[in-house]
C-alpha cells in the first residue's frame, strides 16, 4: 500500500505549495504534469500514475480540479479509481474516497470544484489577454490630454470643481 501524489502547474497554486502539502501527509513519490506540457486533454503524467497505482493504493492531490477540467471526467476519474480500490485523498478540501458523505457534502466537494475550475480558466484568460497586451478593465474617462489639463487646473481649483468640468 503506497501514497502516491499527483500535481498539475495551476496559477492558483504553485507546485512548491503542492509538493509540501503532499509530503505532509506522506506521499513517498509525486509526480508533477508540467506546465508548459499541459493540454487538459491529455496527461501523460496521470496517466504514468493511473498505470503504476494498485489495489490498497492512495493517489494524493491537494484539491479536485487538479484531476480534471469537467465534473464527467472527473467521476470518469473516480471510477476508474475505484475499479482498481484506489483510494483518493484529496489534501486541502479534507476528502477521503474510501469514506461515505451525505449528499450535501458531495454537492459542497462538486461546487468547490466547479468554482475551482472557473477561477483557473478566469485567470488563464486574463494572463493569455495580458500576453497579448489588451488593455483590461473599463475604459478610462478621461483622455492623456484631459489627464494632463486636469492636473494643471489642481493648483488652482478644488477636486470637486475639476471632476464637475470633465464630466
Amino acid at each position: 500500500m503506497k501514497k502516491i501524489g499527483y500535481i498539475k502547474a495551476t496559477l492558483k497554486e504553485e507546485i512548491e505549495e503542492q509538493t509540501e502539502s503532499l509530503i505532509a501527509v506522506g506521499c513517498y513519490k509525486i509526480y508533477v504534469e508540467a506546465k508548459e506540457n499541459f493540454n487538459p486533454h491529455t496527461k501523460a503524467k496521470l496517466a504514468q500514475v493511473l498505470e503504476i497505482l494498485h489495489s490498497g493504493d492512495t493517489l494524493a492531490i491537494t484539491r479536485l480540479s487538479i484531476l480534471s477540467s469537467s465534473v464527467q471526467s472527473l467521476l470518469d476519474l473516480m471510477f476508474t479509481l475505484e475499479s482498481k480500490r484506489v483510494t483518493l485523498q484529496v489534501t486541502k478540501q479534507n476528502f477521503l474516497s474510501s469514506k461515505s458523505y451525505n449528499l450535501d457534502e458531495l454537492l459542497f466537494y462538486i461546487l468547490e470544484f466547479i468554482e475551482d475550475i472557473r477561477v483557473e480558466k478566469q485567470a488563464y484568460g486574463i494572463d493569455k489577454a495580458k500576453e497579448q497586451g489588451k488593455r483590461l478593465g473599463r475604459p478610462p474617462k478621461l483622455t492623456t490630454k484631459e489627464v494632463l489639463k486636469a492636473i494643471e487646473l489642481k493648483q488652482n481649483n478644488t477636486s470637486r470643481q475639476i471632476a464637475n468640468r470633465f464630466r
